[in-house]
């Protein structure tokens, strides 16, 4: 690398449309951009299996039976396991099988607070609207995924709204 400037570059040997944080010094392990449509979406179905499993025994416990109340919950279970795992390990689950991280934009490194996965998942609250919420939140999701398609970075709103990346990299 002819810089001592931090930021994200295309590195010698990968594949054209990605890019790999590089920190004045060496390359960071995750790479951006390329083709992750389909794992990305793949992840994020797994992570939704998880957290579905994981409501519906909340529900069973405290005997939700009411669509408010199990509203509530899912908002609850899923920003606790999303903010959580990104936070501690960096990724959820589906992320990690994927072989996924999210990535601070600025630093390339793993997000070092809760605030960050928080903003990650901010647009989700959209949902808690009742009636509206839910169309605006299917049209948050598509948007995210044509930007998934499109963005050179691969960003969806998520990403953007926490200032993140998800980076492929080598196996954990």
């Amino acid at each position: 690398m002819y810089t001592e400037q931090p930021g994200w570059y295309h590195a010698e040997g990968d594949p054209l449309d990605t890019k790999r944080f590089w920190n004045g010094s060496e390359w960071s392990d995750g790479v951006i951009g390329g083709e992750v449509l389909f794992p990305r979406f793949a992840a994020r179905f797994m992570d939704s299996v998880v957290t579905g499993i994981i409501l519906f025994l909340v529900a069973l416990a405290f005997g939700a039976n009411s669509v408010s109340a199990i509203t509530l919950m899912s908002i609850f279970v899923v920003a606790i396991y999303e903010i959580a795992f990104v936070t501690l390990k960096g990724a959820t689950p589906g992320k990690m099988l994927f072989r996924f991280r999210v990535v601070e934009a600025s630093t390339g490194q793993c997000p070092p607070a809760g605030s960050v996965a928080g903003r990650r998942y901010a647009p989700g609250l959209l949902s808690i609207i009742p009636f509206v919420g839910t169309v605006a939140y299917l049209g948050v999701c598509g948007i995210s995924l044509w930007w998934l398609k499109n963005d050179p970075n691969r960003q969806t709103i998520f990403d953007k709204a926490g200032k993140t990346y998800v980076a492929k990299v080598s196996p954990y």
